[in-house]
């Protein structure tokens, strides 16, 4: 009670309460200081200044001396003011560290700015992959105005330890220009240079990140020693210096090899095929596209003409390997200086949304402090006035409120660093890694910034009350009523409140949407059994394992695991039900003209039981069945989204298609499966077909497991059965569905979370605005309300006529909140695939909860201004 106490006596009016004796021996030791005299009145001319060169700084000391003394006289006031600004400058800092972190910060290389990120198009499909051949051709044509380098898609493989084990070491292969293309030098020895790729594995080298090197090797000696991925022995030549880990901040590399190393190491990442063969080595293959590709600009002005000299090589390449398809045949260069962040194209609009409603946290927070601040003004009016009377300038007056809130500001903004740092470690709890803020120089100097203009804000405003005063009024007892103004009336106090309903009805329906989005996206419909099923990825030691010894594998492991108690059902596939899981084609119809750069189709590959095994339905047609064997014909199950894409109104059972116009009749459709979400809940599913593991040479080893019961509790007898099954098999993951299903979901739990925080906190602030506008209002009307209860009103006469002004206030600020929260609903609609931007039910609950909780917020005043005793309050009045 001692603190709310404290607060109602910050914000009653009247009185000097010791102050003005405080500020005249302010001024008098200010005048000293700057050798004015003891006095002058108003209008008299000014004493010439001392020379001091450091007056203007010893005014300064005095000023800020003072404000906090100020301060320190008003704990509640303070801790109020700088508790709110904390949390509104602290949610802003950690937000923008995110936004740091994922959009803004540069690669760790000298002069990012030079760095491109090739990609090709045919103007409507954009491809970000190359083959080997088209790069060495594309390297020659850039000579002289370009270093291009290339990379592929990182992927975890098999490290071998001691005693048998092995860890997953996220391993990428680079072209010999790809360091020298960066411009780094590395840390220890030498980098991965052209000599290393002349050959497929003449070169088994290996370059090693700085953070990898001390995690698993303690930071030992490691050059010339050996490491052993997936089986194959590699000399260590170099250490990445720290900091660099690609040119993915979202997928961290641990060690780079050669492109050479690419069949020793079965490591190929996304790739698009074009009449290659996916089983056989990719470098020498032009069809095989799986190298992404960056430029290195010696002048950014040049990126035009080296895009029309890299489109050459490619469009000479398209007409050999598909004459008869329309593909991509032009490159296109991006920038790159902030590499290829998969999370960038995944949060930006995510992080722009959650900025913005940050932003508006703290203009609530701003305009709560504001109210306060204005309302402690008028209760200043009077030593603001003997100030004035002293000979204090408007200037002088100006420079002192400014420092006060500059100073709670300054007070503000270092408790607002410990908020940022403690949201960003939340925020790295909730999301993972990949969202650890970097607390670099752009997050401290936008810390600053933001603190620099709110101090400024607060110290104009109450500037400009003073300014605007009438210091011979002020000074008398009655000063208010001598002028006519209204009794306990705040300026500008009313706008503020009702502006901060108002955009905390916004944040309010912000959060409510967002909350609800999460919900429907946990219910939507996947297509598959997302309560009973595990997933596990497998690892083979050895790359290029036979087909035939991997189909028996597949098919032993599949009859052991199926064989363990709990198990409805287990198959196999290539991708699994991972987010963005499966590859993607280019097909040719049979019988149809395809399209400028042809069809496209998502693509897995998967044993016989399936369907059955993840609890998909198939509703035309047939599945897979013991009559599709491998030496027989090449048959497919397609989605419900291929048949209507690419069979508009027919039935595409016994129709057939191939990867090229030569091989038509590759694959036969035998079924239609029901559409499935195995790429993104968020995502309608996109057309997809589905080939038979045993007529390919795929290696499927993402294991799908379909239990009785809860999944989790079959994990250790599924990891034992599976290494038990065979000593080369490694299980790298192993979890359910449903905590995959959590992780895909992890950029809505996100923007749900943190905005229902915005929202709960704006909601406060409105609160606590009313409150004090209330509660000034209440001690400044006393008079009036002993007054009325003299007269014979009934207390619950005043409660109402209170809480009915608070009620116009909060009225205005729900209407024209609305129209605002419906515009930015509409904008934000992308992001809230499970419901609509004006969900009725949402949008009444906001409504609901500002009219309901501000006006709780507004009783506690309207209770204690109907408890006044009429006589005690005629007395002071």
């Amino acid at each position: 009670m001692g603190f709310w106490r404290k607060l109602r006596n910050t914000l009653r009016p009247g009185g000097l309460n010791g102050e003005v004796a405080d500020e005249l021996e302010h001024h008098r030791a200010l005048r000293r200081r700057e050798g004015l005299g003891a006095w002058r009145s108003p209008g008299a001319e000014e004493p010439t200044r001392n020379a001091d060169s450091f007056a203007w700084l010893e005014s300064w000391l005095l000023d800020l001396r003072h404000a906090a003394r100020l301060l320190r006289r008003s704990p509640a006031f303070t801790l109020l003011v700088v508790a709110s600004l904390a949390l509104g400058i602290g949610a802003n800092t950690a937000i923008f560290s995110l936004i740091n972190t994922v959009l803004l910060k540069t690669l760790p290389v000298p002069r990012p700015q030079q760095i491109y990120l090739l990609t090709s198009t045919d103007g409507v499909h954009p491809v970000e992959v190359f083959s080997y051949p088209v790069l060495r051709r594309m390297q020659r044509a850039a000579a002289g105005q370009a270093a291009l380098g290339a990379f592929n898609q990182a992927g975890a493989l098999p490290l071998a330890r001691r005693g048998g084990r092995s860890l997953p070491a996220v391993t990428q292969l680079v072209s010999g220009g790809f360091f020298a293309g960066l411009g780094i030098s590395p840390w220890r020895g030498r980098w991965i240079e052209a000599r290393d790729n002349r050959a497929l594995a003449a070169s088994p080298v290996a370059v090693l990140s700085y953070g990898f090197w001390q995690r698993v090797y303690g930071g030992a000696p490691m050059l010339g020693r050996t490491i052993t991925l997936r089986r194959t022995p590699l000399s260590v030549i170099g250490i990445a210096p720290p900091g660099f880990t690609g040119l993915d901040p979202a997928d961290p590399v641990d060690v780079w090899a050669p492109v050479m190393m690419q069949p020793a190491l079965g490591a190929g990442g996304s790739v698009w095929s074009v009449g290659a063969d996916d089983n056989r080595p990719f470098p020498p293959q032009e069809g095989e596209m799986w190298l992404h590709v960056f430029a290195r600009l010696r002048r950014p002005q040049d990126a035009p003409a080296l895009a029309a000299a890299l489109s050459a090589p490619l469009a000479a390449s398209v007409r050999r390997i598909a004459p008869e398809r329309k593909l991509a045949q032009r490159v296109t260069l991006a920038p790159g200086g902030r590499g290829g962040n998969g999370l960038r194209r995944q949060y930006t609009a995510a992080l722009g949304l959650l900025l913005a409603m940050a932003a508006l946290m703290l203009l609530i927070a701003v305009a709560n402090v504001a109210t306060l601040q204005l309302a402690r003004m008028v209760r200043r009016r009077r030593e603001i006035a003997v100030r004035v009377a002293i000979g204090v300038s408007r200037a002088r007056l100006t420079r002192q409120l400014l420092t006060e809130g500059l100073l709670l500001a300054a007070i503000a903004a270092a408790a607002a660093g410990g908020v940022a740092i403690f949201a960003g470690r939340w925020i790295v709890r909730l999301a993972g890694d990949p969202f650890a803020p970097d607390l670099d120089w752009r997050v401290w100097a936008f810390l600053a910034a933001v603190a620099l203009g709110t101090g400024l804000i607060l110290g104009w405003l109450p500037a400009w009350q003073a300014r605007s005063g009438n210091p011979a009024a002020d000074l008398k007892s009655a000063g208010a009523r001598a002028e006519g103004r209204a009794p306990g009336r705040v300026p500008l106090g009313r706008p503020l409140v009702t502006a901060q309903v108002a955009f905390s009805l916004l944040l309010v329906v912000a959060a409510g949407l967002f909350a609800r989005n999460l919900a429907a996206m946990f219910r939507v419909n996947l297509g598959f059994d997302r309560n009973h099923i595990l997933t596990a990825q497998l690892a083979l030691p050895d790359a290029g394992v036979p087909v035939a010894q991997l189909r028996v594998l597949d098919q032993g492991l599949l009859r052991r695991i199926a064989a363990l108690p709990g198990v409805r059902a287990a198959a196999m596939d290539q991708n699994g039900l991972d987010d963005f899981s499966a590859d993607t084609s280019g097909i040719v119809l049979a019988g149809v003209v395809s399209p400028p750069g042809g069809y496209v189709a998502n693509e897995n590959t998967v044993s016989r039981d399936f369907f059955q095994a993840v609890g998909m339905t198939i509703v035309r047609g047939r599945g897979f069945q013991a009559a599709d064997t491998a030496h027989g014909p090449a048959v497919v199950v397609v989605n419900q989204a291929f048949a209507r894409q690419f069979y508009p109104g027919r039935n595409p059972i016994g129709k057939t298609f191939g990867y090229d116009a030569q091989h038509t009749g590759q694959f036969r459709i035998v079924g239609i499966v029901a559409d499935a979400r195995m790429n993104d809940p968020d995502t309608p599913a996109q057309p997809l077909f589905y080939r038979l593991l045993q007529q390919s040479g795929a290696e499927a080893l993402t294991l799908e497991v379909r239990t009785a019961g809860d999944p989790a509790a079959l994990i250790p007898a599924v990891r034992t059965a599976a290494t038990g099954f065979d000593a080369q098999l490694r299980v790298r993951q192993i979890s359910t569905v449903a905590h995959r299903l959590d992780e895909m979901l992890q950029r809505d739990t996100l923007i749900a979370q943190l905005s229902s925080g915005a929202g709960m906190l704006a909601l406060a602030l409105a609160c606590l605005g009313l409150f004090g506008v209330t509660a000034y209002t209440v001690n400044a009307r006393r008079g009036e309300f002993g007054l009325r209860l003299a007269l014979g009103a009934e207390p619950a006469m005043v409660v109402r006529l209170v809480l009915g002004e608070a009620a116009v206030q909060i009225g205005l600020g729900l209407a024209l909140g609305l129209p605002l929260a419906l515009a930015a609903s509409h904008w934000a609609q992308p992001l809230l695939p499970g419901v609509s931007a004006t969900d009725p039910a949402t949008l009444a609950a906001a409504l609901a909860v500002m009219l309901a909780l501000p006006l709780l917020a507004a009783l506690g005043p309207a209770w204690r201004a109907a408890r006044t005793d009429p006589a005690l309050a005629l007395r002071a009045d």
